[in-house]
């Protein structure tokens, strides 16, 4: 390593502040304090110095290692310097650090420049995008933002943190990270705006602005798997011909209400889905009339909304960035469609194929970024191969298995676990729902819940698995 890659900062006369980053540098990048609009001193202020910087740098590692360098440096071989606008808040730090960890490598950041605040993390990719090192070297300072990331993460997650965090993560791809945030804010958040921009760097927002579209219709998948799932009781009340069955049913309505929870599209615009959920864990409520001649009153009320939570919270993974990459690249030199459709279809139900973490179709499907005529080529095409090998509400299905990063030098776990799943009858009078069909695949459902057993061990494509009337 070169004796230089860490050498201090040295002030010179009239403000001018030096940084060798190397010491046989052949070119100087010199940052110039931002322009200000002409305002009146006031008497006794005491104006304050801005600074001249200067990096001494290599024209060769700039000419390697950004498209802009080499474009300036093309067209001007003998260039000394280059002289750009220091834009404040955290710039001139962000570039440092990009020049550091070019010239000798991430790990040689003086302690000044280590990870601190979310806020540098959106400067550093904003001057990466400026000065042409980023996308390409943003693997160059990923340690860096990792510790950012965590540093962010020990203060403990909350909305605000995640909406920060999750563009940041997306572009250095940190596939753990976007999944985690991802599910996190489709559940801990309102609204439509799922990322927060704390820097200068205004024209990131467009960027950031693609995962909107997609956690706001997961957000609503998560809504309707909930708001179904406690409709459920009503529809067999319904469906019931008992007199008593109008007072349980608004019975039942009420103690939902006292929660606040009810109706689900009113109480999502005041609550995320977690506190709705979590919520629902206070629910209690026994019918008046539990002996009548339907049995509809007797249903075990509480289990219905312990399984519309329980749904509710397997719902959803969050966004994978291995999905998304591989769907966004429709047109590849040499890739024919159906190579393409192969590279983003499932396998035998395991829809997280060579993905660096677990997930199932839900993040499959909000992760998709290509063509919506292929995904929905995909999603028919499985649906017929399940009904070809007989999998239906009562057949077989693969278990989601873990994932390993593929920057992790262990290998990869078995990636399909299939577990017999047994029918589970119905002991009482359902009110003809034997059949029912909310599980339905269809343009809009697309997929069957994520079911957990009783357990939380084993996913099935089973309605009575968690059925509602199999515990009555």
């Amino acid at each position: 390593m070169d004796v230089s890659a860490c050498a201090p900062a040295t002030p010179v006369a009239g403000g001018l502040l030096q940084i060798t980053v190397v010491a046989d540098g052949d070119f100087v990048i010199q940052l110039t304090p931002a322009a200000k609009a002409i305002t009146e001193k006031t008497t006794n202020a005491t104006p304050k110095r801005a600074r001249v910087v200067q990096f001494r740098v290599s024209r060769n590692v700039l000419i390697k290692s950004s498209s802009f360098f080499q474009t300036i440096l093309g067209n001007r071989p003998n260039l000394a310097n280059v002289t750009f606008e220091n834009k404040g808040n955290g710039f001139g730090y962000a570039l440092e650090i990009w020049l550091r960890a070019l010239h000798n490598g991430v790990h040689t950041l003086p302690n000044n420049l280590k990870a601190t605040h979310i806020e540098r993390a959106w400067v550093a990719i904003g001057v990466g995008e400026q000065f042409g090192f980023a996308p390409h070297q943003i693997d160059k300072i990923k340690p860096w933002f990792l510790e950012c990331y965590q540093i962010a993460l020990n203060g403990g997650l909350s909305p605000f943190v995640a909406c920060c965090l999750a563009f940041p993560c997306n572009v250095f791809d940190h596939a753990e990270g976007f999944m985690k945030l991802t599910k996190y804010l489709a559940y801990h958040t309102n609204g439509t705006i799922f990322t927060h921009n704390p820097s200068s760097f205004q024209a990131l927002n467009q960027d950031a602005r693609i995962l909107d579209g997609p956690l706001t219709t997961a957000r609503a998948h998560i809504q309707s798997i909930l708001d179904k799932e406690l409709n459920f009781a009503l529809d067999k009340l319904h469906q019931a011909t008992c007199s008593c069955r109008k007072e349980t049913a608004f019975d039942y309505e009420d103690a939902l209400r006292a929660l606040d929870c009810w109706p689900i599209d009113r109480a999502v615009q005041k609550y995320p889905l977690a506190e709705i959920i979590d919520e629902l864990d206070k629910f209690e409520f026994t019918p008046k009339n539990i002996n009548c001649e339907s049995g509809a009153c007797a249903h075990d009320f509480k289990n219905s909304v312990n399984i519309a939570m329980r749904k509710a919270k397997f719902a959803f993974d969050g966004l994978c960035l291995d999905c998304m990459e591989r769907s966004g690249i429709d047109h590849v030199e040499g890739q024919t469609r159906q190579a393409f459709v192969a590279k983003n279809s499932p396998f035998k139900g395991c829809w997280d194929i060579d993905c660096r973490y677990g997930h199932g179709r839900a993040s499959w499907y909000y992760s998709w970024m290509g063509p919506s005529s292929v995904r929905r080529d995909i999603l028919i095409k499985y649906r017929e191969e399940k009904k070809a090998l007989g999998i239906t509400k009562g057949g077989r299905r693969t278990r989601r298995g873990g994932r390993v990063a593929k920057d992790n030098a262990a290998p990869a776990p078995a990636r399909l676990i299939s577990m017999s799943i047994k029918t589970q009858g119905s002991g009482n009078n359902n009110g003809g729902l034997e059949n029912d069909d909310r599980d339905a695949d269809d343009d809009d459902e697309f997929f069957d819940a994520e079911d957990a057993s009783l357990g939380g061990l084993i996913a099935t494509d089973n309605a009575d698995m968690l059925d509602h009337d199999a515990v009555n």
